[in-house]
Parts: structure tokens; sequence; C-alpha cells
């Protein structure tokens, strides 16, 4: 292929040089390189045969914006604050569970503070206290008696200040610091052991009871108990509850006071307050704060706590009209768009297309091996599947949004959501593809997977997903074969009841211990019913459009066709009359061998009435419309001649596609005749031919095909051949027509004309019959009624 022309004068447009440099040194270089020729063109290669990487990456790209589709939302932003007040109403553009955070936290603090505090209890504090109060005194006094006391005032308080030397000891033994007034005190007293049995019979009485330290920083007003763990080793993990007013506080002196008064009368005032002052001294909590026990306690019974569920339906109102918004209302607003949030549903979005890909391609390899014909999708009619599939979930979610917002927010105390929902016309997904792709296992796949998609937009809905699957299905069975347009009104019908009955059963399945349920399938069924009918009028309304767009031959367009007032066939009555007549026979027969084996009898007929509409350009050089006595063949070559015939398969395509027949129709033009050989011809060219001359092949007198595709195509080449061949019958009696129509057919057969079809050796015994009745029906015997004397015919006998 050459690049870059130069002009007529030899000179290359500046404009054209510039503007292709960069491509042609992109094709140059991937020339160069040889790509395919590498083990990674090759790897490509290999994929792209066996896998079809391309189409399932369109496939894939597809399935993504399916699936955004899908999970979008139309947003509507709540622009307030809590405190405010609400200027409409605010209802739930979703249904969901969510937890009641609010409440939740109110229930966990109330479990955690009905925990009481834990207090470990000690009971080996007075023990501790007293054995240190007797050692220390004990050693105090051991050294009181090595010293030589003077008598004198002076020397003596020397001395007690060299008898501090001992106070470090003495705290240590007693276990708490002891000021320099109490040591002094002590040692006049000489550290005496009437002191020492009053203070412990005093503290023993006071250990008796519970002593914390500042109880009430910890144990607030609500609680009237503790619990109290015994950390003796005879006794540890040992529990008992305690009354808040038992526990004694370290810090309030007033609760200890001295109480043995017998004893304490040898002392005078100011030795009795040295005394309690001392006494108090040596107090130490029997009780300490477990904080740690206590906070896991705590925690457990928070842990405990069952979170609160409130459910959230769909166009519930949230926040009323002129009321003021409470947290607990916030929360609920933000959960909704933390569901709707974009990067939630670019996870949910990008999941939801793998499986749907993996669901379209786990399809695909079903058809193409475990379907009775080897199914084969060709490209066209996937990219038509996945725009329908693609405008019905797009219109679905655009009216579902309309309807709640314009009649669900205003009648939804009267009318029920899900009455809204299944009033939505998605039964016109499968119809369209029904008219238009003629498979059924291609047609049930596609309603299945429109069904799914179709449940998960409405947040997992079951009971519509499985609605819309057997109403899809139900209106793809009810415009299969339609001959008229009533059909598809019909088609709607039943679709309607289907739905109706589907809707009633499974609500009533699924809701039927509810509230209001009742109601609810009371309204939903009519809804369904109206749902069956939008979707036969939206598929009259677009299967035109898809029609035109993409070059469809529905049963719509073949009703279309099928009127003899058509233009072509209008002027094939007029130009080749006789031809016009012969299609009309070959459509009758063709329609009935296509109800006996199950094939689509108005597209068999409709083929057959344009099959021949290329012989208009050149009647008179078909017999059917030649005068007696005046054959224009005879006066050319067996090769020209051949070459007119077959050039009537050519200017019906031509024709065809002028008048948009449609693929089918033309396909059928293409092929009712396959390669069969003009054998009336060539026999001709073989007796013309001069013994030296070259020799002739039976290719260059067959018709250049392709060999019949489809079942409609097989039975118009054998009923064009029975038709034309029976006319030709000066006396059509029954036993040669049978043997007509025995002898065509076997003919096709055994020159392999009907190989690449998919007609069964059953099914051509079938078309045999049909065709023989049909004959018998058009060349009965009639009465040979005598004339009369006037000459006309006489009367039949009555």
């Amino acid at each position: 292929m050459q690049r870059g022309k130069t002009s007529k004068n030899g000179e290359t447009p500046a404009t054209r040089v510039n503007y292709e440099d960069p491509s042609l040194k992109f094709l140059d270089w991937v020339d160069s390189i040889g790509l395919e020729k590498t083990f990674f063109g090759r790897t490509l290669q290999t994929l792209e045969e066996r896998l079809y990487i391309r189409r399932g990456a369109v496939v894939f790209l597809y399935c993504v914006l399916l699936s955004y589709t899908i999970f979008f939302q139309f947003d509507i932003p709540f622009n307030f604050d809590v405190g405010d007040t609400a200027k409409y109403d605010v209802v739930s553009p979703i249904g969901f569970e969510m937890v009641d955070e609010v409440t939740t936290e109110e229930k966990r603090l109330k479990a955690e503070f009905a925990v009481p505090i834990v207090y470990d209890y000690d009971t080996n504090v007075f023990e501790r206290v007293s054995m240190g109060l007797i050692q220390s005194f004990r050693s105090m006094r051991s050294h009181y008696r090595e010293v030589t006391w003077s008598k004198t005032p002076a020397a003596y308080r020397k001395q007690v200040l060299d008898f501090f030397q001992h106070k470090k000891q003495f705290e240590k033994e007693l276990g708490v610091p002891v000021s320099d007034f109490m040591f002094e005190w002590l040692v006049d007293n000489r550290f005496s052991p009437r002191i020492e049995a009053v203070v412990i019979r005093n503290i023993e009485n006071w250990f008796e009871r519970k002593i914390a330290e500042a109880p009430d920083r910890f144990v607030t007003n609500n609680q009237t108990t503790v619990v109290a763990r015994v950390v003796h080793r005879n006794n540890l993990g040992k529990e008992f509850s305690l009354a808040k007013n038992e526990i004694v506080d370290l810090q309030a002196p007033e609760n200890f006071d001295l109480e043995d008064k017998k004893d304490l009368e040898r002392f005078s005032e100011s030795d009795r307050a040295n005394i309690l002052y001392f006494a108090r001294s040596l107090l130490t909590p029997n009780l300490t704060l477990n904080k740690q026990e206590t906070a896991s306690r705590r925690q457990s019974a928070r842990d405990a706590v069952i979170p609160v569920n409130i459910t959230i339906k769909k166009n519930q109102t949230i926040i009323a009209q002129g009321s003021v918004i409470q947290p607990f209302q916030m929360a609920i607003i933000r959960q909704i768009e933390n569901i709707r949030d974009d990067k939630r549903k670019d996870v949910m979005a990008i999941s939801m297309a793998m499986m749907l890909a993996v669901a379209i391609l786990v399809f695909f390899s079903y058809l193409k091996r475990f379907t009775v014909n080897k199914v084969k999708i060709d490209f066209k009619d996937l990219s038509v599947m996945m725009l329908i599939a693609f405008g019905v979930v797009l219109f679905t979610k655009i009216y579902l949004f309309i309807t709640d917002a314009a009649f669900a927010s205003k009648f939804g105390h009267l009318i029920p959501a899900t009455a809204f929902l299944f009033a939505a016309p998605v039964a016109a997904g499968p119809m369209l593809v029904g008219l238009l792709i003629t498979y059924g296992e291609v047609v049930w796949l596609f309603t299945a997977f429109l069904s799914v998609c179709l449940g998960v937009m409405t947040d997992y809905n079951f009971a519509f997903m499985f609605v819309s699957l057997v109403g899809g299905i139900a209106a793809a069975r009810g415009v299969y074969n339609c001959k008229t347009r009533n059909d598809l009104y019909w088609a709607g019908v039943r679709t309607g009841a289907v739905n109706a009955l589907i809707i009633a059963l499974v609500l009533t399945m699924t809701r039927y211990d509810q509230d209001g349920a009742w109601k609810e399938i009371l309204i939903s069924i009519p809804a369904g019913f109206i749902g069956g009918i939008f979707s036969a009028l939206f598929s009259m309304m677009f299967i035109p459009l898809l029609e035109t767009v993409f070059n469809y031959t529905t049963d719509v367009k073949l009703l279309e066709l099928s009127n003899l007032n058509h233009p072509l066939l209008k002027s094939m009555i007029v130009k080749a009359p006789g031809t016009y007549h012969h299609s009309m026979m070959v459509g009758s027969m063709v329609e009935a061998a296509a109800e006996e084996i199950g094939a689509n009898p108005l597209l068999g007929k409709v083929m057959c009435y344009y099959h021949d509409i290329g012989k208009m350009e050149h009647a008179n050089y078909f017999i059917e419309n030649q005068k007696p006595g005046n054959n224009p063949h005879d006066h050319i070559s067996p090769f020209m001649s051949k070459t007119l015939l077959i050039a009537h398969v050519k200017d019906g395509v031509e024709m065809g596609m002028s008048y948009k027949l449609g693929k089918p129709i033309i396909d059928g033009i293409l092929q009712h005749h396959g390669t069969t050989l003009i054998s009336f011809f060539y026999n001709k060219a073989l007796d013309m031919k001069k013994e030296d001359g070259p020799e002739i092949s039976d290719q260059d007198f067959r018709y250049p095909g392709p060999r019949p595709q489809f079942r409609e195509a097989a039975l118009c080449m054998l009923a064009d051949s029975i038709e034309a061949a029976a006319r030709s019958l000066d006396e059509p009696t029954p036993a040669r027509l049978q043997n007509i129509v025995r002898n065509i057919t076997q003919r096709k057969f055994s020159d392999g004309q009907l190989d690449e079809c998919n007609l069964t050796l059953k099914d051509i015994s079938k078309v045999e019959n049909a065709f023989i009745r049909i004959l018998l029906g058009i060349y009965h015997q009639r009465i040979d009624y005598p004339r009369s004397a006037g000459g006309g015919l006489g009367d039949v006998a009555r």
C-alpha cells in the first residue's frame, strides 16, 4: 500500500504530509519490529483466536458502565445540621439497616455504670501495722535502756536530741513517718508499753471496719454497693458485696476516735491527744481500689450489650417538616451518605462488573457447547442486547426516581412503593430481544441477566427480580411468531397476567405475616398487570427504531412486507406477472412446510414473495413470463442465457438492499438457488461444443451460492424448484406430483444443497408431505362441464 501520494503535478501537499507524518512513522515502526512474528505477538494472536480477548474487553467495559449505572444514585444533598428546623419532609432514598449508635451507647453506658466498683480487701493490714508497732517500740525501749539519762533538764534535752539518731530505724520498723514532736513525746514517755497497748487496742477496733481512701471520688451517688475481693492468701478470690455507707473514709479523722476510755483515764489530756494523733497516723486502707479489674468488668459489660439495629424503609420519613433536627436523625442521614459514598460505590460497581462479565462468558460458553443448534451470537446481536439491557436499566432508574419524587412521597400512605416498582415496564427488554433474535436460549439467558441487574439495582429485591425473570420469559414467549400487530397487545396482556400471578404468590410467601401485607398485595397485583401492558406499548414504540438502525427484520417488519401493496410486489405483478404468481404459490407451500417443522412460517412466506424480484429486470427471459412461441433464449448462446439467469440473484439482492427488506430476506434471495447446476443450458452448451473447443465445466453453469444456511431458505429452494416443475406438467395427477416432490427433494439432497442448514431427515419427510398436500389442493381435478346449446357451460347438477 502506497502512502503519501503526490498530486498530479508531482508535488506533495504540505498539509497532508504534516497531518500523516506521525501515523505513518508509527505504522512504519510497527512494521519494522515485526510484532506479529515475535513470541508475544503470536501469543496475543492465539489468545484472540481462542478466547476472543478484544470482544471480552468490550464486554467487560460494558459491564463496568452498566454496573456504575446500577449503583448510580440521584443525589439530593442534605444541607442542615443538628438544631436546624426542617423546611421540608426528609425521606430516605434507600432502604437499609443501621446500628442506632445513640441508643446503643446509652445502653452501654448504663450497663457500664451498673457494674459496681471493685476494691481489694486486705485482712492482714492490722497484723502488719500491729507487728510494726510492737517491733519498733521494743527496739526503742532497748535503745532507751542503753542510755544513762541525766536528771538536769539541759543535759536531758541534749540526750533526747542525740536519741533522734534512732528515729529512722523507728520509722522503718513502724512503717510510717513520725514527726519530731511525736518522736520526742514518745522518748519522754520511754516508749511506754501502756501507750503501745492503748494504740493497738484502738487500731484493732478501727481495722474491723472497711477503710478506704476518699471513696466518694470513685463511687457515685447512684451506686449503693461495691464489690470487695479478699486478697488474703487463704481466701484469695472470694468476693462479697459491700454497702457504700459501710465504707469509712480514711481522710475523715472524725471517723476514728479513741474508744478504750478506762485505760485512757491514766493519761493526761495532752497525752490522750498525742495518742489519738499517733494512732491515726498508723492507719492505712484495708480497701484498695482495683482500677484494672473495674475497667475490665465494665468493658465486658459494654461488650455484652447487643447493638440496637433499626430498619429504615425506602421513602420512610426521617425528619418531618417543621421539626427540629435531632442527633439521632443526623446519624441516619450520615449513614445514608456513607452508603452512597463514591468509594464504596466504586468497589461495589467493579465487583458487580466482574460478576456480570463472568456471567456473560458462562452464558456464551453454554450456548456454544450445549445447545442443540450450537447457537452463535453475532456481534451485532450482542451489541443490541447490551444496548437494550442498558436502556432498560437506565429507564427503570429514571422511572423509579420520578415516581419516588413525584408520587411515592405524596401518596406513599395510600399506595405502597412496591406497586410503583412492579408497574415498571421492564418486560419490554425481553420483548424487544424476542422480536429481534429468534434463538430461545439467547432470550431466556438475556432475561436472567437483566433480572439480576434489576434485582441488584432495587436493593437486592428478590420479589422484583423473580417477577422480572418469569414475566420477561412470558413476554418473550408472547411475541414469538407474532403474525399481527394485535399479537403484541396480547403479549402485553399475557405478560401482565403472569406478572400479577407471580406477584400475588411471591408477596404472599414473603409478606404474609407483616402488617399491611394484604393492602400491599392487592395493590401490587394490578400494578404488575399494568407493567405488562406498558411493556407491550414500549416495545411497539422502539421496535421500528431498532429495526431501522440495526437493519433487523422482525416479525413486525415481516408483517409489513407481507402486504401485497408493497411497491416491489405491485411492480412485479405488472412487469413479471408469471413470477408474481409463482412467488405466491411458493410462499403458500413454504408457509405450510414451516409450520410442520417448527420453522418461522411468516419469514418463509415473505421470503418467497421476494425471492425472485430480480427477474423484473429481464422478465421475458424467464419461462413463466414468456408468451407461447416467443423464447429469447433461442437467439442467444447458452453462456449468455446462464449469465442472465444468474443475474437475477444479484439484481434481487440490490433491489432488496435498496428497499431495505432486511438481512433474512436478502439472505433468502442469495441462497434460494444455492449452487444448483443450470442443467438445461449446461447440456445445451455441451451439445453445441465443437470437438476441438475448450472443455466446459459444470462449475461455469452453477449459481454462485451460498447454499441455504437456515431452514426457511432451504424450504424456499425446494418449493421454488418443485412449483416450477409442477407448473410444467400437462396432466398434474397426484402420482406425478408426488414423484416430482420426492425426486427434486432427493436430487437437492444428493447434490449437497441441504448440507449447511439444520434440516433433519425427519423434517424433510414432513416438508415433502406438506408440499404434496398444497400441490394437490392447487392442481385438484375439476369437472369437465358439458356445453349448453348456446355454447355456454351447462348448469352444475344440484
